[in-house]
Formats: structure tokens, C-alpha cells, sequence
């Protein structure tokens, strides 16, 4: 077995909040479900199930300002929420910044 079978490759690596505990995520970079912070790398290309997707988003319309005021109160809170703001925080300062137009352009006119 490989690291990359175990890891995922090129899947970024963040933490994320499960009950009050510290869990490693994972951020999806493409499939259907990108963007979106998984338990498993797997998960990003895995086929949708169209029944429940469609059951979740109508709960979510239905419950969306109520879960709203909810999460803001845990992010400001709970402990174990503001631990994870602060690693992720940290792991993205570690990371290579990513090129951008504006970075482009400085570095293309050096030699």
C-alpha cells in the first residue's frame, strides 16, 4: 500500500470539528462534490445519491436561518471550534502560496 492510497493525492488536508473532538478532514478539489470538506478523499469522486440530495436541500431551505444562528454560536463558543479555526489558520499560512494573475505578472518581468 502507498501513502498516496492512504492520503489521497494532491487532497489538501485541514481539520474539522466531530462532536468535541478534532478530526482530520479532507478538502475536495474536483468531482461533484468540490470544495467541500470530506472524511475521506474517496468520497469527492463517489457518485451522488440524487433522493437524498434532493430530500437534504429542501431541509436545508426549510432550516436554513435557524442552522445559521446555530453555527454561529458554535464558531464563537465552543472550544473545540475555535481550536480548529486556529490550526486550519496555521496549515493554510504553511502552505505554498498559489499563483495568481498578480503574482504572474511581478515575477514574469524579473530575469
Amino acid at each position: 500500500m502507498l501513502i498516496k492510497d492512504i492520503v489521497g493525492e494532491g487532497t489538501p488536508q485541514i481539520y474539522g470539528k466531530y462532536k468535541n473532538q478534532l478530526k482530520r478532514r479532507y478538502r475536495c478539489q474536483m468531482g461533484p462534490r468540490k470544495g467541500r470538506i470530506v472524511a475521506d478523499p474517496a468520497t469527492c469522486t463517489a457518485p451522488i445519491n440524487i433522493g437524498k440530495r434532493m430530500q437534504m436541500r429542501a431541509t436545508r431551505a426549510k432550516r436554513a436561518t435557524m442552522m445559521g444562528k446555530l453555527s454561529q454560536f458554535t464558531k464563537k463558543y465552543n472550544p473545540t471550534s475555535k481550536i480548529v479555526k486556529k490550526l486550519n489558520k496555521q496549515i493554510k499560512k504553511r502552505r505554498k502560496p498559489t499563483q495568481t494573475k498578480n503574482t504572474l505578472a511581478r515575477t514574469s518581468g524579473r530575469s
